[in-house]
């Protein structure tokens, strides 16, 4: 199969459509003729002569760390025809998509993997989970609800993506999102007339400060709310938005949310009477390891350096001997140096997310790291990262 790797044809969006059908089931929320306008240049595509046999699809995502939001693309819409399956269509439209996002200065990438092994060749690694949680309603704390004044709104209204994004910069992990993906979800919503779906503002003081979207889910005999967005400026709000779902449980048995225990704790006081609906892992990948690293926030107490030798052959650029120095909430990665601690693709990314680094050097990974490196690094890299939206 002699396959051709480029952008989206003119033309072709009913063929990315029915390749996205098949490879996924059911049908995609942006079909249609009236579905939002897809930028060529984000869905890198492998034909087969003129037929569309393959295609990626990035969004533009600014992902918080440290307080601080990292450029990072959002890699979605990975399928290949079951013909041209085995003919590395899948590898070669990836190393297009990340030359694309080196372009337009996305320095991080993540996805959710129907198969890891695949993203994991090419330096991704699992970093966390996207986990659903059911909360019984009558958990949750209902008095914050009146403390706010609620209106109806519809689900394209621009307060939803303000506040949602206006929360994200508080939490590692989370996205400012592109507007793209708010654009093709509320397409969506609005495709979804058979759905039951509703959209609240809640304002303290005259200013909206408060939203959460829900829809219905049928669950046994009852009705279960599934959370679609849910944000506040601050503790308060977010428990007044939970309050408002909680005053359902005439109607309904349970909120399902992917806030994680951290924002749930202080509004849902008996977390051990929740349980998870479903998970799925999330991976990420560091395209430009200096410039990761000079772009996140990093704990102001946290000071030194350690010598590292980075090894990514899919990325040559990040490939070699670097130093990384942390100093007062601020670091950088500068090649050079004699090497030291071994860190591939696949740790970089699980050293960025914060994740077990004493984990790691026992499990025979961060080879020739002393204990002064794993401490320097457990300290700079710390978090917890979630994220609450699924793309």
């Amino acid at each position: 199969m002699d396959l051709t790797i480029e952008s989206l044809r003119s033309g072709d969006r009913e063929p990315f459509h029915a390749l996205m059908r098949q490879a996924f089931g059911g049908t995609l929320p942006y079909d249609g003729d009236d579905a939002p306008q897809t930028d060529a240049d984000k869905v890198v595509c492998a034909y087969d002569a003129d037929r569309l046999v393959g295609s990626v699809m990035t969004f533009d995502f600014a992902m918080t760390w440290g307080g601080r939001p990292v450029r990072c693309g959002g890699v979605s819409a990975v399928a290949v025809a079951p013909e041209a399956r085995g003919s590395g269509a899948a590898r070669r439209m990836l190393d297009e998509t990340f030359d694309r996002m080196d372009g337009r200065d996305q320095v991080l990438g993540a996805l959710y993997p129907t198969t890891a092994s695949l993203y994991r060749s090419v330096g991704f690694e699992i970093v966390g989970w996207h986990q659903r949680r059911r909360i019984p309603l009558g958990e949750i704390r209902t008095e914050g609800v009146q403390a706010l004044r609620w209106r109806q709104v519809a689900h394209d209204d621009d307060v939803v993506r303000r506040l949602h994004d206006e929360m994200s910069a508080r939490h590692d992990g989370w996205f400012r999102v592109d507007p793209g993906w708010w654009e093709f979800r509320a397409h969506r919503h609005v495709r979804e007339t058979s759905t039951n779906r509703y959209s609240y503002v809640g304002a303290r003081a005259g200013v909206d400060v408060a939203v959460v979207q829900y829809r219905y889910e049928t669950s046994g005999d009852f009705y279960d709310l599934e959370v679609e967005v849910l944000a506040g400026v601050d503790v308060d709000a977010i428990g007044g938005a939970l309050g408002l779902l909680g005053g359902h449980g005439t109607t309904a048995g349970h909120v399902i949310t992917t806030l994680p225990a951290s924002v749930l704790g202080p509004h849902v006081p008996h977390l051990q009477r929740t349980a998870v609906a479903s998970d799925w892992p999330w991976m990420l990948r560091v395209m430009d390891a200096p410039g990761a690293i000079a772009a996140r926030g990093w704990p102001r107490s946290v000071s030194g350096r350690v010598a590292l030798d980075l090894v990514d052959p899919v990325r040559p650029s990040n490939q070699g001997a670097h130093v990384l120095e942390v100093d007062g909430g601020e670091a950088s990665l500068v090649r050079g140096g004699s090497g030291g601690v071994t860190v591939t693709a696949q740790d970089l990314a699980m050293l960025y997310a914060g994740c077990d680094v004493v984990g790691l050097r026992a499990a025979g990974r961060l080879a020739e790291a002393t204990p002064d490196d794993v401490d320097l690094l457990a300290a700079a890299f710390v978090s917890n990262p979630t994220i609450p939206i699924f793309f």
